[in-house]
């Protein structure tokens, strides 16, 4: 009787006339069955379940690879952008000290600027702005360095990184056409001797060379000196008159700008010719006696706003 109550009997009875057919499980294997069912779909719950998490887990991570990938486009961009206008900012101050080395001054007494390159680099280099995107830069190759970084804080600091340096190349610009004007007006302005040889009258009062009594203004000073040498333009600009005009013979007048004229007289030809440009230190023409003379020699004038003004002030 126990027995009977722990086993159960199974019984197949077919559709034919074949005999049926049963048989006895115990109490003991039914549980196990049933066990191992109902673990079987605990573990099919289970496994379905961290499927779904895996897959909800790997959309995330696809979106972050996404994410990540347009944020490092775009520290890309901006270390691009900024290894641009930092090579900018170096060809400028390259040619500033390149002024300042033709003026024979410190660039810094030209342009006092906030930052220079070199300054920034330090700045970028001590504040890290770019959390690693701004790690080397030479002179013969800026080079921006861009780790595997992302966040909005790295991008707001490059982003703000960027805005500084596009407002510090224009004002370096505008500094540079204030050197440029600057060297243009230095070099227009007359500033050297215009012929070797010793001054033999100055500018002023004198007495008429050519006159045995009297007294003239002299408007220009003469410079004694070869025959035939070389005369040179003592400012950069445009010959305005080449040809004969009375007392002063063979003429050169040159016009500077910034209000400068120069006069060189008493010529035995020419070397420029009119509407010419000249430079500073050209040859323009050859000394000799033409005109109204007791000799050899230039007449120089510097005329400033139309008045003749003392040359020598202006022979450094």
């Amino acid at each position: 009787m126990s027995a009977k109550k722990r086993s159960f009997t199974v019984m197949i009875v077919p559709h034919s006339e074949e005999a049926t057919y049963s048989f006895r499980l115990s109490l003991y294997v039914v549980q196990i069955a049933l066990l191992l069912v109902a673990a079987g779909v605990v573990g099919f719950c289970v496994l379905g379940f961290s499927y779904l998490n895996a897959s909800r887990v790997a959309s995330v991570v696809d979106e972050l690879r996404e994410v990540n990938r347009a944020q490092e486009d775009v520290i890309n961009s901006l270390a691009f952008e900024a290894n641009k206008l930092i090579a900018q900012m170096a060809e400028i101050d390259m040619m500033v000290e390149m002024f300042a080395h033709r003026l024979g001054v410190e660039s810094e007494s030209i342009v006092q600027a906030p930052y220079s390159t070199y300054h920034l680099l330090d700045y970028f280099a001590s504040h890290e702005p770019l959390d690693g995107l701004l790690q080397e830069y030479n002179d013969s190759n800026s080079t921006l360095y861009v780790g595997a970084v992302s966040g909005e804080d790295v991008l707001d600091r490059a982003t703000n990184n960027i805005a500084l340096l596009q407002s510090i190349v224009p004002e370096r610009t505008d500094m540079l056409d204030v050197v440029e004007n600057y060297i243009v007006e230095a070099e227009a302005k007359p500033s050297v001797w215009p012929a070797r040889g010793r001054i033999s009258s100055g500018f002023g009062m004198r007495p008429i060379p050519y006159a045995r009594s009297g007294y003239q203004f002299h408007t220009g000073v003469d410079i004694i000196g070869s025959y035939g040498s070389p005369i040179v333009a003592t400012g950069a600009g445009e010959v305005v008159f080449a040809d004969y005009r009375g007392s002063f013979g063979h003429l050169i007048i040159i016009d500077h700008g910034y209000g400068f004229h120069t006069f060189y007289a008493h010529l035995s030809g020419y070397g420029v010719t009119e509407g010419e440009l000249v430079q500073k230190g050209q040859i323009i023409g050859y000394m000799g006696a033409s005109g109204r003379t007791t000799g050899t020699h230039l007449h120089y004038e510097v005329h400033y706003k139309g008045l003749p003004v003392n040359p020598y002030n202006y022979m450094n």
